[in-house]
């Protein structure tokens, strides 16, 4: 369980985006964060990933833990044993100039076996749209494609929680529709995901919500 108490946050000469907020996210459930820009919707997603306050300075107070572990004293890079997360903006996340490459990477970090990192890339590469095509440049993409090979890589991690940022921004519709599909198959796992979007209509029934 993701567990968010009596969370408050400040970029240093502003006021607090939020105070006090707290929220629970069970095994099996999705949560989307709503509101108007500048609620601060992605920089709960960059507290919850370690980028708050480790890389980008805030006044940070209150408690976040997944099960038994609190997740402050955790350095970003190893917050991604738990966690992955898909950034708003895939030209700040995608790093390497192939595609197999970009998903490799983070398994490697993971010291996974050689067969099992093959076996998690050519799965997701084809529940994507990508198989066929892993020693492309990612920088060949649409946006829209660029955003699915970020999915892909949270696939491959297959982390408890996964943490998206508009995800459904710059899809087609079919690739809409494989999205859908694959929120429903990590709900169905038992992982915990936590949106934050302005787009609904991709969620799966019965998804919460939580205005900011």
């Amino acid at each position: 369980m993701l567990s968010i108490t009596q969370v408050s946050l400040a970029y240093p000469g502003s006021p607090p985006l939020w105070e006090n907020l707290s929220l629970r996210l069970q095994p099996g459930e999705l949560l989307c964060l709503k509101g108007p820009n500048g609620c601060g919707k992605t920089s709960l997603l960059n507290l919850i990933a370690g980028i708050i306050p480790q890389y980008v300075r805030a006044e940070c107070s209150g408690s976040i833990s997944l099960d038994s572990l609190d997740l402050q004293p955790v350095p970003l890079r190893e917050r991604f044993r738990f966690l992955c997360y898909q950034l708003n903006d895939p030209d700040n996340q995608i790093f390497f100039p192939r595609l197999e490459k970009e998903l490799a990477f983070a398994l490697e970090n993971l010291g996974l076996p050689p067969d099992e990192m093959k076996r998690r890339i050519a799965a997701s590469a084809r529940y994507f749209g990508f198989d066929g095509m892993l020693d492309r440049a990612p920088d060949t993409l649409s946006s829209g494609q660029k955003k699915l090979l970020l999915l892909a890589v949270c696939e491959c991690l297959q982390s408890p929680l996964v943490l998206l940022d508009e995800p459904s921004s710059g899809l087609s519709a079919n690739a809409l529709a494989t999205l859908k599909d694959w929120l429903e198959k990590l709900l169905s796992q038992g992982r915990m995901v936590l949106v934050a979007d302005h787009e609904f209509s991709y969620l799966p029934s019965g998804s919460r919500f939580l205005e900011l």
